[in-house]
């Protein structure tokens, strides 16, 4: 009887869960999943935008978003460091983004055409270093508003370099979201932090535009407009590739290759075949042939899996 009272108690025990009352939680879950979205997509575009600046592979993540206030954000900032600040008059607030000096050294040496092998060294940029990052910080800006822009419409009226952030001072005391990517190159890796002015933030909730999702187009179409897209979309090509199998041979492998040789694949006979349409695999099927020429059999149609929900 013991152990069933214990298991009885267990189930009626109800769960707290601590609530920080400096700072309350200010968007929902479907919000906060909308703006780990958006900046992954984010992310996957300053991939290219860092990539192209220093010559080689450069993978940006999305690290982490949490909630402070704007002076906690500015007093965890080091100094000296590399802080721009991206004015939005239309939302009365600044967007701040905050990057390593280190990386931004680099990143100079690598447009300049050096190897740039430290990232660690802290110091104020001169002025003509600010003036070559203040032209990628020019691309930076343009996939923030590419990446807002199924979301809410807005324009970054200026942009103010600053390298302490004890010289910072916003007139707005809103807190602030913080998103942190993480940059990977080689074996090095840095974060750099962007903020968010609450402002903002309630702009995009204002329109429902965060609680909903992408912003929907209540226009409705003619019946001749809508024609005309089917037409369109009727006409669109695709590439479809049927994959025979894939196998991986070293360079020495691949240059002794004489006519007649045969190259095992992992492919099994008894298995259907991945179909890619435009590089995603969409379609497994069986080869085969009709009138005379070569086809796929569609088995089966693969569904695109939503992350989120394997979270």
């Amino acid at each position: 009887m013991q152990p069933k009272r214990r298991e009885q108690q267990s189930r009626n025990r109800k769960y707290v869960e601590p609530y920080d009352f400096k700072h309350p939680k200010l968007f929902s879950k479907e919000i906060m999943r909308n703006l780990r979205s958006l900046h992954d997509m984010l992310a996957r575009n300053l991939s290219r935008v860092f990539s192209s600046a220093l010559r080689r592979k450069v993978d940006v993540s999305l690290h982490d978003i949490e909630q402070l206030s704007t002076s906690e954000f500015i007093n965890k900032i080091e100094s000296p460091s590399v802080i721009y600040l991206l004015e939005v008059n239309e939302l009365g607030g600044n967007v701040i983004i905050d990057m390593p000096p280190g990386f931004c050294i680099h990143l100079i040496e690598r447009q300049s055409g050096g190897y740039g092998e430290d990232v660690l060294e802290t110091r104020t940029l001169t002025t003509i270093e600010e003036k070559i990052t203040s032209r990628i910080m020019n691309r930076i800006n343009q996939e923030i508003i590419v990446a807002w822009e199924p979301y809410m419409d807005f324009k970054i009226d200026s942009t103010t370099y600053e390298s302490k952030p004890e010289n910072i001072h916003l007139v707005s005391v809103d807190p602030t979201i913080i998103v942190k990517f993480r940059i990977e190159f080689g074996e090095q890796q840095v974060q750099v932090q962007i903020s968010y002015p609450y402002s903002l933030l309630k702009e995009a909730m204002n329109n429902s535009a965060l609680n909903k999702g992408k912003k929907s187009q209540t226009e409705e179409l003619t019946g001749e407009e809508l024609e005309s897209y089917k037409r369109t979309l009727y006409k669109a090509t695709v590439r479809i590739q049927p994959l025979l199998g894939k196998t991986r041979l070293t360079i020495d492998e691949i240059s002794n290759l004489e006519e007649g040789d045969t190259i095992p694949l992992s492919q099994r006979t008894d298995k259907p075949l991945d179909i890619m349409v435009n590089d995603v695999k969409k379609m497994s099927a069986y080869p085969g042939v009709v009138r005379g020429r070569r086809a796929v059999k569609i088995f089966e149609m693969i569904e695109e899996i939503n992350e989120e929900e394997l979270i």
